[in-house]
């Protein structure tokens, strides 16, 4: 099996092998990797071939910490890890696996980190490259846990179907509000309410700046969405979705403005989003991680928020790979 580094002229076949992978989103797109500023990351992305043909690909940088060397999962997307191809059988995955070790090695690697795509992103079952990374000495550096709803088209009344009897009563309240949606609702009347929201619950910013998030809208048009609620012209409350693959829509950041609450439009919004969703054939709705400092933390009260629109966990795993150096 051949590994090579990534550069600008492969950039198509990238894309191409991404886009019909098992395991990929647009975040592991180079276009989507391409929006950070040059020298934020030392990228080091590999593309693993096999008689020409490829075989998965690793959207990677290099990071040092102290004195050792670590391959990581590239730091500009949520998740990634190795993005393999449609039905890649148990043999080739361990093959697979064998050529990154050794490549690490060969470069000086110390450590590989890896941050997988969420089971749910997957086209298929793919549990076959979990086992190779195991078999061959990768284990689980931290577990986080983000909460999905699975979107069942044949149910009557899902909405209510799925939230709690407490939620459904508030989206009833705010279908009844004066409160409308707006599905693709424009990001300057959101970010406001975001960076407010973050600054006074977490002392946080976005992990992206507003430039970026416009700068991403151009790229990604249609697969980055504001649904926001409004009073009138007012903006109440917003979640941008990004719509990493065609299965799942990945709510990123949700905010509301406090003076709004007791009208709850996040209900409305996350009830309008179920709909949505199952019109448009989708199939899970991620509210994301709600765990803190690598899955070390447990923010109770916001997986209850999530839990009551009717979400069950999903594991959001680190495998982490200490390299022999001397082979």
């Amino acid at each position: 099996m051949e590994v090579k580094r990534y550069s600008k002229e492969l950039e198509k076949e990238w894309e191409g092998f991404v886009g019909s992978s098992v395991n990929g989103t647009f975040m592991q797109e180079r276009k989507f990797l391409g929006y950070h500023p040059s020298d934020r990351f030392s990228d080091h992305s590999l593309i693993f071939m096999d008689d020409k043909i490829i075989l998965a690909v690793l959207p990677a940088a290099v990071v040092q910490q102290e004195d050792k060397r670590i391959l990581v999962s590239h730091p500009g997307a949520s998740h990634g890890g190795l993005i393999i191809k449609s039905s890649l059988s148990t043999k080739k995955c361990l093959e697979l696996v064998s050529a990154l070790v050794e490549c690490c090695a060969m470069n000086g690697f110390d450590y590989i980190r890896l941050k997988p795509v969420p089971k749910v992103y997957h086209r298929e079952l793919s549990g076959q490259l979990d086992f190779a990374l195991r078999f061959s000495g990768f284990r689980l550096e931290y577990t986080e846990l983000a909460t999905v709803l699975e979107l069942k088209k044949d149910e009557e009344a899902f909405v209510k179907l799925v939230m709690s009897d407490t939620a459904f009563r508030n989206y009833q309240k705010a279908l009844k509000s004066g409160l409308s949606v707006v599905e693709d609702a424009n990001i300057n009347d959101f970010w406001p309410i975001l960076e407010h929201k973050l600054k006074h619950n977490h002392n946080a910013k976005p992990a992206h700046t507003f430039d970026e998030i416009k700068h991403l809208k151009t790229l990604y048009p249609d697969r980055i969405k504001l649904f926001a609620a409004y009073e009138g012209a007012t903006p109440a409350a917003g979640v941008l979705a990004f719509l990493l693959n065609e299965r799942v829509i990945n709510c990123f950041y949700i905010a509301h403005d406090d003076g709004f609450q007791h009208l709850r439009p996040l209900n409305l919004i996350f009830g309008h989003m179920m709909e949505w969703g199952l019109k448009n054939s989708f199939l899970y709705l991620d509210f994301g991680i709600s765990t803190e400092a690598k899955g070390s933390i447990v923010n109770t009260g916001l997986f209850r928020f999530k839990e009551g629109y009717g979400g069950h966990g999903i594991l959001r795993e680190c495998y982490l790979y200490e390299v022999n150096n001397s082979k």
